[in-house]
């Protein structure tokens, strides 16, 4: 009931009775308030999900800029909690009554109050400023309460960080099962000695040296942090169940983390020190927060999954950690709820169009009153013992719980036969799309039982409402292609493909001859707009393309010169006299006789 943070230490000009008179108070009050701590320690244990409710649904409120409501309070805590509450009582009084005695229970009750008033008369920090016994007293309460809140939090935090430590360890065949094929492809890298290793030297230097991590400043502070921890990681003969020690997991990841090119090493790198680093520091936005032996080689490894493919690094983490399970779960609980509303048909129609238009603020008003009365409820089930998702995965599925998509079928067959029917269509991205129309229709039809499962002897006219849904679709989708189709600039797709055939060229090679292609294709205006899209294929100025086709027929003169002073030998100066008739018969782009000369005897 006294929280870390309330300790408030007597000036240093204080009295040494007055110091000393404050510490025999906080260390009595201390002592008096244990069967009050044991109550709290019992009524976290027992209230954990209630709690966690409370400061989810309080981060959520606070960003409306809103506060709790006493209904609210009473709907996190109390509403349909009668047996629990009834149960913990019992539990707490059986405990109180064989660990304390009467005579200190009494004590503790008859004199923590004036206790807690000494206390804060001795700390003038505490000590009101309209003083009299009434706010006394009033502070004295507000101590204690500051007290409880801190410590309900801490606690729960604390039992939140302990399970998630544990999280790795339930990896763990997945940890095995990566560190052998990790294994089978690198084992000539795997050294006793780590420290003394090649790659492990190396990686401490690239880590001395890197300035950015993330795009942000990587500090001194944290370099020598991750170095010491790798060098007392890396001397440790600790083995995991695979057989290996921490630092030739170490070597193992470092030898994949090599292996590719130059961008792929260091991004594969980058992201292995801030993995290390993240988990010397428990944050928790990270999948799985940890900071034990296992949980770090966890995090080694997971620096490549997904960004090393051979071999192929992966992991099936616990459903508590995914926010797709706990949308499911949401997903099951709502439905679970409209069955008992009469206007269920209403609510599910209204999340399905404030999900596909944002205007509708009928059907907007519809799921806001749904989603106000289900959230505690909800929140209360997802962060039960049984669930034991995390804070963070339900505070981010509160704050999008509109998202979730309710018009689900549940029938196996139904969709199996719309998924084939969509193939034969070459739909398959729409598969989703379309059984949410079925699901709507069916519904719209009263095709679907109390749980919004199809009805048994409904399966044919299930079918039947999905090909008219789906011959609409395709009928839609061959419209929309013809309007693409009718919009395409011909022009454009020209330029396209003229470029996408000289993609392997410099941009000035590939503006000289698509322009000298195009050109022959293409006059009048139709030039003009030939000349506007490949400026913008290829992010240049109309200044910039002319000095590049200038340069280019000033290049073409030479060869033709050269040519022609081989032909007829005659020399260079011999032949700038005709070069009027050899300017006039290759140049197309208003190159004058002075431009061209100038250019050919710097060439020259």
């Amino acid at each position: 009931m006294i929280g870390i943070s309330q300790i408030q230490l007597p000036a240093k000009d204080s009295y040494k009775l007055k110091t000393a008179g404050y510490f025999a108070a906080f260390v009595s009050l201390s002592i008096l308030v244990n069967p009050a701590n044991v109550f709290l320690s019992f009524a976290t244990l027992f209230f954990r999900s209630e709690i966690k409710t409370f400061y989810v649904y309080k981060d959520i409120k606070a960003a409306k800029q809103e506060k709790i409501s006493k209904k609210e309070y009473w709907e996190i805590f109390f509403e349909k909690n009668k047996i629990k509450i009834a149960s913990f009582l019992l539990f707490f009084a059986s405990v109180t009554y064989l660990t304390f005695t009467t005579t200190f229970l009494l004590v503790s009750l008859l004199a923590t109050i004036p206790l807690a008033m000494v206390l804060i008369l001795l700390q003038s920090e505490l000590r009101p400023k309209d003083f009299n016994p009434f706010t006394l007293l009033k502070a004295a309460i507000s101590f204690f309460l500051e007290g409880i809140k801190e410590n309900t939090r801490s606690m729960t935090n604390k039992f939140d960080g302990t399970y998630e430590r544990l999280l790795p360890h339930q990896l763990n065949n997945d940890i095995i099962k990566n560190i052998d094929k990790l294994k089978d492809k690198y084992i000539e890298q795997v050294s006793e000695d780590t420290i003394n290793n090649e790659g492990f030297k190396e990686f401490i230097e690239y880590i001395n040296h890197l300035h950015m991590l993330d795009g942000q400043p990587f500090s001194n502070e944290n370099k020598g942090k991750l170095v010491m921890f790798l060098q007392d990681f890396c001397k440790g003969n600790e083995k995991h169940s695979s057989g290996f020690t921490g630092g030739q997991i170490l070597l193992l990841v470092l030898r994949a983390c090599n292996d590719g090119d130059r961008e792929a090493v260091k991004n594969k790198k980058d992201a292995l020190i801030a993995n290390l680093l993240d988990s010397q520091t428990f944050s928790r936005k990270e999948r799985i927060p940890n900071t034990c032996f296992t949980g770090v080689i966890y995090r080694m490894l997971s620096t490549l999954e997904g960004i090393h493919s051979d071999p192929e690094i992966k992991f099936t983490p616990p459903r508590q950690m995914l926010l797709t399970e706990a949308e499911n779960e949401a997903r099951k609980f709502i439905l679970d709820r409209l069955k008992n509303k009469k206007n269920s048909k209403e609510i599910l129609k209204a999340w399905c169009n404030a999900q596909n238009n944002c205007e509708d603020d009928k059907s907007q008003k519809i799921v806001d009153d749904f989603i106000a009365e289900v959230s505690i409820p909800l929140m209360r089930n997802l962060l039960s013992f049984t669930s034991q998702y995390s804070e963070q995965i339900v505070s981010t599925l509160m704050k999008n719980i509109s998202s979730v998509e309710l018009n689900k079928l549940e029938h196996s067959t139904l969709n199996q036969y719309i998924r084939n029917k969509l193939q034969d269509h070459g739909l398959d991205n729409q598969v989703e799309n379309i059984r949410g129309k079925v699901f709507l229709k069916l519904l719209e039809r009263d095709l679907l039982k109390t749980n919004f499962s199809l009805k048994d002897s409904s399966l044919d006219e299930a079918k039947r409402i999905a090909n008219k849904i789906i011959k609409e679709e395709v009928e839609k989708l061959r419209l929309e292609t013809a309007e693409k189709a009718r919009k395409i600039n011909p022009i454009e797709v020209q330029v396209d493909v003229t470029l996408q055939n000289l993609s392997a060229l410099s941009r000035e090679r590939k503006c000289c001859i698509a322009y000298n292609r195009l050109s022959e294709q293409y006059k009048g205006s139709e030039r003009g707009i030939m000349e506007n899209i490949l400026l913008k294929k290829l992010e240049i100025t109309k200044e910039e393309m002319n000095k590049i086709l200038e340069e280019h027929d000033i290049r073409k003169l030479k060869l033709a010169l050269d040519d022609a002073c081989k032909k007829s030998g005659k020399n260079m100066k011999e032949m700038i006299k005709e070069v009027e008739g050899i300017v006039s018969s290759h140049l197309s782009h208003g190159v004058y006789a002075s431009n061209v000369a100038e250019g050919v005897g710097h060439s020259s």
